[in-house]
């Protein structure tokens, strides 16, 4: 029978022999009872590359690893990050970085400073518990909180249960490329300063497509007629600019005081269910800069079952190629519903009866069902 043995935190156990005892009791990862702490066993024949979370090299040896007995997500406190408001770039990097096989990453809640992009690997689920878990983004401008490790490929992740607070201007909480065929679950966006966005998402021929976005919220700082802040940017490639974000579908959700909701260049978008709040525009379709003289353009989107309260223009035609399809359950307290170029190949249903100009709906007919 082996006996067990313990140390307080991940530095002791990089200085424990294994003639004590093969396996080893953890009480912490930088002080005791801090979350990081954990069962590990030695295994004398491995070199695994040490990550200071789920596998520790011995001081005194090349040969040999202390590997953690654990087969439920890899948790970012075992690599050291607190959640008390301190810096936990590195943490976190290092609990992507073991999972980069594919795997799940748990934050748990608290605050985590996140000073540079956090970078997420092909098949990773990245999950926290809700808004307590809040990550702190102060990185560079025209940066995202969390982006894709390898942005050049169409790589699918799983993202849930996340608050992501930008306080950079010019920053982004998500930043969408390289990714496609990915989950974004009950996550939420507070942009916490002007000129920043919730979802940036240019596209590249393969990305962002067929990505599915349920019950993301996303708030703005207030004074939504100039701050300049966007909720979700599908825009162009910046090359040819021809290329944007096609076949994404935004289920539900609350966007709310942000100079636009939606900024669109692509194509075969589907918005559903959202909830649309103090935005200077709600919905913006617009032309690639390099497709405006080609001979076949345009774009196709669809708004269904949506509702807007004081949105001052509800959908942004910027272009006339750009071909809206929209069912809106109620709006309120706008200037226009439809601010297009050409409305002869759009559709947009609203339920008000006409009696203000700005409220008619393009189709304005009533259907009655008489049943014998």
């Amino acid at each position: 029978m082996e006996h067990v043995f313990s140390v307080g935190t991940i530095k002791e156990l990089s200085q424990a022999m294994p003639e004590s005892g093969t396996t080893v009791f953890v009480l912490g990862h930088s002080i005791v009872g801090d979350g990081g702490g954990g069962m590990f066993h030695w295994q004398k024949d491995s070199l695994a590359e040490p990550d200071f979370g789920t596998v520790v090299a011995n001081i005194d040896t090349n040969h040999g690893r202390w590997k953690r007995l654990d087969s439920g997500s890899v948790n970012v406190r075992w690599f050291g990050a607190k959640g008390d408001g301190s810096d936990a770039t590195l943490a976190i990097q290092r609990a992507l970085n073991a999972a980069k096989l594919g795997g799940s990453v748990y934050i748990p809640s608290g605050i985590y400073s996140i000073t540079k992009p956090l970078k997420i690997y092909q098949g990773t689920a990245l999950h926290g518990d809700g808004l307590f878990t809040r990550l702190h983004y102060s990185g560079k401008e025209n940066t995202g909180c969390i982006c894709s490790a390898t942005p050049k490929q169409s790589c699918s992740f799983n993202f849930s249960k996340l608050n992501v607070e930008v306080f950079t201007e010019g920053a982004w909480g998500f930043d969408l490329r390289g990714m496609s065929f990915s989950r974004f679950d009950h996550l939420s966006v507070h942009l916490r300063t002007a000129i920043s966005t919730a979802y940036y998402g240019p596209g590249d021929g393969q990305s962002p497509y067929y990505n599915l976005f349920s019950s993301c919220h996303i708030a703005g700082p207030g004074n939504e007629k100039e701050n300049g802040c966007v909720g979700f940017n599908f825009t162009f490639d910046q090359d040819i600019q021809r290329q944007s974000a096609n076949a994404n579908q935004i289920v539900g959700g609350h966007i709310n005081s942000v100079q636009k909701g939606i900024v669109c260049y692509g194509t075969g978008n589907i918005f559903y269910g959202q909830v649309l709040e103090q935005c200077n525009d709600g919905y913006v379709f617009a032309l690639m800069p390099g497709r405006l003289n080609d001979a076949s353009k345009g774009t196709v989107n669809t708004i269904a079952g949506c509702y807007t309260e004081y949105v001052k223009r509800v959908i942004v035609q910027q272009h006339a190629s750009c071909v809206v399809n929209a069912e809106l359950t109620h709006t309120t307290g706008y200037e226009s519903v439809f601010d297009g170029k050409d409305k002869s190949n759009c559709v947009v249903l609203t339920t008000h009866d006409g009696r203000l100009e700005q409220s008619r709906s393009f189709i304005h007919r009533r259907i009655d069902l008489k049943i014998d």
